[in-house]
């Protein structure tokens, strides 16, 4: 078998890490944090194996207005995005209805092995005291949000993601706490929450160190070949390897360029306030339409996560979204406590919200695995799942031709 770096002990990395070294590789897992700190803790917990449908979508035009503010889901800071031109063309032309429906069926299609992936992981690690099996829900402030949003939910329709549509009394049934000044939501059946994410990560990554796996603390700073083998640099010391895997999320280009490749690899900032815990407030996780977050019960408290921001990766945390988050969870469940602590992290993703899964045509045995946008928890078993296979050039039947890298 091969030693295998794995670059970026994120959630994405450390599932990667978990099968390739189950299937008899020597595997060292690389990252200059400890595994799970960054981007992976922050999320809002979701197994969201119904979103496929994007930021770049036919909609965006319809909510063009808020994207100037700090209100909507989508935010774009324009100077960020005038200085990156390109990059916003790109997304731009992925908001076709062809393109959308292209991007929904990529991801439906590859999110359709995903349920598989983790339970083969779980068969082996019990996580059972932080997954909670309650069906989220997300609800709609008015007829006319709701109205707004029936292209998006005939998308999942298509892409057989099963929910229903719940009434006004049926929400306060379910959750009694909520404000009732929403107009009617949706029950995403079938799914369910992590209350800890970074619990999740931490789990599969001590059974990867238990199971023989190792970890090194430490940046790496690029990749490259010398007399026909394969190396990668950390400060001043190389290490050579049979193959590497490219995980580090959002800096993940940063390593493609040492090697003469070059991806349009963006972030979506993402934010999320956490509350003092109130207990039994709600049971599930709640997603708002109007703003585009989820409340989640967490075991340290309630999250509000979510929103995206495109504004890079320099731009300072922003109180606005911030501020709009809190007031707005406030107005839907005023009884939440003070606020524990606030977060910003940043999504990988590509101008058509689809991840990069392949090998790398500029350098043999390096394979690329990034660009998850908001859905790295949610696909980071089918991705170590499709990169074993890949390693190991073993047939599968989880069809990744519209995650190939060289695509743009």
């Amino acid at each position: 078998m091969s030693k295998v770096a794995v670059i970026g002990a994120g959630i994405i990395g450390v599932c990667i890490a978990h099968f390739l070294r189950k299937s008899g590789h020597e595997v060292i897992l690389y990252d200059q944090n400890d595994p799970g700190t960054q981007t992976s803790f922050g999320n809002a917990g979701l197994f969201a194996q119904h979103e496929c449908v994007t930021a770049n979508s036919p909609q965006l035009w319809k909510n063009f207005p808020s994207m100037f503010s700090k209100n909507g889901p989508l935010t774009i800071d324009w100077f960020y995005a005038f200085t990156h031109l390109p990059w916003v063309v790109r997304f731009i032309r992925n908001c076709t209805h062809a393109r959308a429906n292209h991007i929904a069926q990529s991801l439906s299609s590859f999110s359709s092995h995903a349920g598989l992936a983790y339970e083969e992981i779980f068969n082996e690690i019990d996580v059972s005291e932080y997954i909670v099996h309650k069906e989220p829900i997300y609800l709609y402030e008015s007829k006319k949000l709701f109205d707004k949003d029936q292209y998006s939910l005939n998308l999942r329709k298509k892409y057989n993601v099963h929910f229903d549509i719940i009434s006004k009394d049926e929400i306060a049934k379910i959750e009694p706490s909520l404000q009732r000044i929403y107009y009617k939501g949706i029950i995403l059946r079938g799914e369910n929450f992590t209350r800890s994410p970074i619990r999740i990560t931490q789990k599969i990554f001590d059974n990867f160190i238990d199971k023989g796996g190792h970890f090194t603390l430490t940046k790496v700073d690029s990749i490259f070949r010398k007399n026909d083998s394969l190396f990668l640099k950390c400060k001043e010391q190389e290490h050579q390897v049979d193959k590497i895997i490219v995980a580090a999320g959002a800096w993940s280009n940063v390593l493609a360029r040492t090697i003469g490749d070059n991806f349009p690899l963006d972030t979506e900032r993402g934010h999320h306030i956490m509350f003092e815990h109130n207990n039994n407030l709600i049971s599930r996780s709640v997603g708002w339409a109007k703003t585009g977050f989820y409340m989640t019960p967490m075991e340290d408290g309630i999250r509000a996560a979510g929103t995206v921001e495109i504004a890079g990766l320099k731009k300072p945390m922003n109180n606005n979204i911030l501020a709009t988050i809190e007031a707005t969870a406030r107005s839907i469940l005023p009884q939440l406590g003070k606020v524990k602590s606030k977060w910003m992290g940043f999504r990988p993703t590509l101008p058509d919200s689809l991840p990069v899964i392949g090998e790398s045509k500029k350098c043999k045995n390096v394979y690329y695995a990034f660009g998850h946008q908001h859905l790295g928890l949610s696909l980071a078993a089918v991705t170590g799942k499709t990169i074993q296979s890949l390693i190991e050039n073993k047939p599968t039947n989880i069809n990744i031709d519209s995650l190939n890298p060289y695509r743009f």
